[in-house]
């Protein structure tokens, strides 16, 4: 058996989203635009790096206004992103490493990347090295995991410990059997009554990785997302703040503080941008 740190994160994202061709595009657009915090017109001949692509579905949103797209992506899940990107002639799909992007510094315009960092051996790390790939006055937005409180640490914590040592082929059949669990999860904390909502609350913190979904196969999909990959870290706003300041990025900003979520559930993550200074 391999011992290479990051065997697990590419056997997950391989598996993931080649087998999960997930690709809702009302959903994909309002949460690209959300959590970058861009505008359609910022993406217009500008060069932009998805870091961490997956199967391409945000590269289908950048591409598709005008930018020439980069994705990277660690895992065979750039075979998906070609598949998936393969109408539009301005995206490129690269495989490698964001602690070590085979990209030039200061030669991007626009980086993204939602919900990646935090599946990295060192999220701050791979922050810093994609914030020296900007050009001067481009702009970085990052979306990860915020850190709960103690109790739902220990127990995220105590589930990860049996689901990370568990085979794939074994997890993903249990994530397709947990994702009722998630459907009965929305309903319940829907309700209006008291006693029933609260049940669902009890049953959400025990369940916490099991995603709430509308959509049963993305539930799969999410629940897997939580429970497969190694690394999962999960971090306050003041320490992913200090990374930008440490990156020298300027005109940061809490992009969670004006969203609009495509379904609840959506916005538990730190979500910040900022920018590298211009020259002079």
């Amino acid at each position: 058996m391999s011992t290479l740190p990051q065997d697990r994160t590419k056997a997950t994202y391989g598996l993931q989203w080649n087998r999960f061709r997930i690709l809702r595009p009302e959903e994909d657009r309002v949460t690209f635009f959300n959590r970058t915090g861009l505008e359609p017109d910022d993406l217009d001949r500008a060069i932009v790096l998805d870091a961490g692509c997956g199967m391409g579905r945000y590269l289908r949103v950048a591409g598709g206004a005008g930018a020439r797209v980069i994705g990277l992506d660690l895992s065979e899940a750039t075979r998906a992103a070609r598949s998936l990107t393969s109408d539009l002639s301005d995206v490129l799909i690269l495989r490698g490493d964001l602690l070590r992007p085979p990209i030039a510094p200061g030669s991007i315009d626009h980086i993204y990347s939602i919900g990646v960092l935090d599946h990295t051996p060192d999220p701050r790390a791979a922050f810093l090295a994609l914030a020296r790939l900007l050009k001067p006055g481009g702009r970085v937005a990052i979306w990860i995991y915020r850190r709960e409180r103690p109790l739902l640490e220990r127990i995220i914590n105590a589930h990860r410990a049996i689901s990370t040592r568990l085979p794939l082929g074994l997890l993903l059949p249990l994530c397709r059997l947990m994702a009722p669990i998630g459907g009965l999860k929305r309903r319940l904390l829907h309700s209006k009554n008291r006693a029933v909502s609260r049940l669902g609350v009890a049953l959400n913190v025990l369940t916490i990785g099991v995603s709430m979904h509308p959509d049963p196969e993305v539930r799969v999909c999410d629940t897997l997302d939580w429970y497969a990959p190694k690394y999962m870290s999960r971090h306050t706003y003041e320490e992913v703040a200090g990374w930008f300041a440490e990156a020298g990025l300027i005109d940061v900003v809490d992009l969670s503080k004006r969203q609009v979520y495509f379904h609840e559930g959506q916005g538990n993550g730190i979500n910040l941008a900022g920018r590298r200074p211009p020259l002079g």
